[in-house]
Formats: structure tokens, C-alpha cells, sequence
């Protein structure tokens, strides 16, 4: 009797991780809020021209971005597998923003196609090449 219940425990263990997906088994460490560290390796400072970090809240089960570019609100759809992303259909409220890194951000975002996570900080690449990195939040 006792090796039947072990038995039974050992098959629901290994039938429970079968059922869930594996976008959101691979992808679980990407589904957080990220604060942007640098563009093109250099770091983001706030001045007088920019008030606030751009931020991404990432919500893998959804497949949506929320979050701002520093100035607007931001939006967006993403498909992701593995270590590829791709964000797509990204909309942003259209406030005029001193300084260029709206833009800057945002051209960035739309060429990323992989992603790593290391050390609470979130690695965004166009092929081998980091466009944005960013620190967890939350």
C-alpha cells in the first residue's frame, strides 16, 4: 500500500509540470517589471531631461507590455518562445518629450529579437548585439 501512494505521488509530480505550458514554464523569469539601465550599453541618467526611467511590465500568460517610455505611456503585444521575443503593434500616448530618449528607446525596442536574464537584470538583443538592458523593480 505504501509503495502504491508513493507511486501515485512520483506520477502526479511528474504528470502537474506536463500540463502547464511551455511558453510560461521558459518565459516565468521575464514576467516582471524592468526599469531601462542603458541603451546601446550607455547608462541612463536622469537630469532635467529626463524625469523618469522607461519601465516595462511584462505579463508573459497575456502576451502584453505595459509600462512608459519615460514621457508616454506605452502598450504592446509581444510573441516570445524560448529566448526570442518580438514586440509588436506597440502604441504610445503622443505627449512631446524633451531629449531624444523616447526615440532612442523605442527604435530599440522595436529591433529586439532574443532576450537573457541574469542577475535580476534583463539583457534585450537584436541578434548578438544589446540594445537595452534593464533592472527588476518589483
Amino acid at each position: 500500500m505504501r509503495k502504491l501512494i508513493l507511486l501515485s505521488f512520483s506520477l502526479i509530480n511528474f504528470l502537474i509540470p506536463g500540463c502547464s505550458s511551455s511558453k510560461e514554464n521558459t518565459n516565468v523569469l521575464i514576467n516582471d517589471i524592468w526599469a531601462l539601465k542603458s541603451i546601446e550599453g550607455k547608462k541612463i541618467i536622469i537630469d532635467e531631461k529626463i524625469k523618469n526611467l522607461p519601465v516595462l511590465e511584462i505579463y508573459v500568460e497575456e502576451e502584453r507590455v505595459y509600462g512608459n517610455t519615460g514621457c508616454n505611456t506605452l502598450n504592446s503585444k509581444f510573441d516570445i518562445d524560448g529566448n526570442k521575443i518580438k514586440f509588436l503593434n506597440m502604441v504610445t500616448t503622443e505627449i512631446a518629450c524633451p531629449g531624444d530618449l523616447e526615440q532612442k528607446f523605442l527604435s530599440a525596442l522595436k529591433k529586439v529579437d532574443n532576450y537573457r536574464i541574469e542577475k535580476m537584470r534583463l539583457y534585450l538583443f537584436e541578434n548578438e548585439k544589446e540594445l537595452l538592458t534593464f533592472r527588476k523593480i518589483d
